[in-house]
């Protein structure tokens, strides 16, 4: 098959299948307060803010209790190598993408407050 056609198939599909699964996702763990997709060279990148825990401002008991599990549902679901990252919950950054890097979704709205 023609390098160019798989290569729009990946893009076409990441850009209608991808961000509907991740919406999916995010709706059903309500620990997660914001997520951001960002699409590179072969792998995807998710960005999460995580609700603090009830008894104190630190997310990382429920990071660490789940970021396994995570990784592991969004690589199924996307059908993509999945790299899980842990932002705070005022910023998620792009970080050390690269050049190719491209959001494909940003889901923000258990922040009502949020304008990004």
């Amino acid at each position: 098959m023609d390098a160019n056609v798989d290569q729009y198939t990946t893009q076409s599909r990441e850009l209608t299948e991808i961000p509907v699964v991740l919406e999916k996702w995010y709706a059903a763990h309500s620990t997660i307060r914001r997520l951001r997709a960002v699409s590179g060279s072969g792998d995807l990148t998710v960005f999460v803010s995580i609700e603090p825990t009830s008894d104190g401002d630190d997310a990382l008991p429920v990071w660490l209790a789940n970021h396994r599990r995570w990784v592991a549902d969004l690589s199924a679901r996307t059908r993509r190598e999945v790299r899980l990252e842990l932002a705070s919950s005022t910023a998620i950054a792009g970080g050390d993408l690269g050049v190719d890097a491209v959001i494909i979704s940003e889901l923000t709205w258990r922040d009502s407050w949020s304008t990004t």
